[in-house]
């Protein structure tokens, strides 16, 4: 599996080499005009593919993905996916929830089902943000970006096939996406232009409060800061994987990473605070400064409340890569099972934390 990972990181890197070799043509792109042919190998969504919490059992250890919900008191399982491997989830309310993956899988939740839709893609779909139901954007390997109208899904035809790891934006025309060696898109509306991050270290997680206080986190201790001109780099004394971050306000940004590792900031220094575990820490993301949650390996769930981390019950080992919800006691989760399919390619340097 080691050599698979290591495999695959070639491959992302040679596709980086061979798209972007000449810059001077990758800075701009616009969205696809034609209807792209539907390639993913399951049924057809003409089929309407529903998933509905009656048909969901109780055990899912033998389920290749679930979807996990917390009340405001226990996690409990309400989506058991087979040969369906969820990366990320996202919504904006109770009846319209967004959750991706592997293969271009996007499932739609309406308050009652699941319902696979077209997503006109067969790459794996990392990272979901939008600002409306009308309004939604995905990044997946190969530079994948896709769009939602409300009604269909289209492709940009992008001048890269990088990896984008993590989508984020402050409006409909304030949008970042990062990926592979330190690579930064902004979209303002129209077009996506590539920005100047001032490294390559591979990232993983951006996130802001406003449009000149955005942060980006990713391997060996980098994270980025933009004050609506330009990247500056933080100085930090850790080479670990930043993994995700979540920004409250100015004085309040919460980041997460390897081996347990949460940072928060509190406008002046960068302070660590103690999570009470090891595993790795995939995403962090809050209501405001005492609601914030963070999941990770081995069915990790951290809540903090103002004051401190602790751990919560989720019954299952999972790897929990993805979390949203639009109240403390609304929260979703999804996951893999880590031995179900192959070694996550989030996890393509796992091995290579340092101090």
């Amino acid at each position: 599996m080691r050599s698979i990972t290591i495999l695959s990181i070639g491959v992302l890197f040679v596709f980086y080499q061979f798209f972007t070799g000449n810059s001077s043509v990758a800075d701009e792109w616009s969205l696809e005009e034609q209807t792209l042919k539907y390639e993913w190998g399951l049924e057809k969504q003409t089929q309407k593919n529903e998933w509905g919490l009656e048909e969901q059992i109780t055990k899912h250890d033998k389920s290749d993905s679930i979807i996990l919900h917390y009340d405001g008191k226990t996690w409990g399982c309400i989506y058991n996916g087979y040969s369906v491997w969820l990366n990320n989830i996202y919504g904006f309310s109770d009846n319209d929830i967004f959750a991706v993956g592997e293969h271009g899988v996007i499932l739609h939740f309406d308050g009652k089902s699941w319902i696979k839709q077209e997503s006109q893609v067969t790459s794996r779909l990392n990272k979901i943000w939008g600002s409306s139901h009308n309004n939604i954007y995905i990044s997946g390997d190969y530079g994948t970006i896709i769009h939602y109208n409300g009604k269909e899904w289209k492709r940009y035809k992008m001048r890269t096939s990088n990896w984008f790891s993590n989508i984020w934006g402050f409006d409909e025309k304030y949008i970042f996406i990062v990926g592979a060696l330190g690579e930064i898109l902004h979209y303002d509306g129209k077009t996506w232009k590539e920005q100047n991050s001032g490294t390559i270290n591979w990232l993983y997680g951006i996130g802001g409060n406003s449009k000149n206080n955005i942060y980006a986190v990713g391997d060996y201790g980098t994270i980025l800061h933009y004050d609506g001109r330009e990247w500056k780099i933080s100085a930090l004394n850790t080479n670990k994987r930043l993994t995700s971050v979540c920004v409250t306000d100015s004085n309040n940004v919460f980041v997460a990473g390897a081996d347990g590792l949460i940072l928060h900031y509190d406008g002046i220094n960068w302070i660590r605070q103690r999570s009470g575990t090891n595993n790795w820490l995939r995403r962090i993301w809050g209501i405001n400064n005492n609601t914030i949650f963070a999941v990770g390996d081995h069915g990790t769930i951290l809540h903090y409340d103002g004051t401190k981390w602790n751990k919560q019950k989720s019954s299952t080992n999972y790897l929990l890569l993805g979390i949203w919800g639009n109240k403390k006691d609304n929260v979703y989760v999804v996951g893999i099972k880590s031995d179900s399919y192959y070694d996550h390619l989030l996890d393509v340097s796992s091995r290579k934390s340092g101090n």
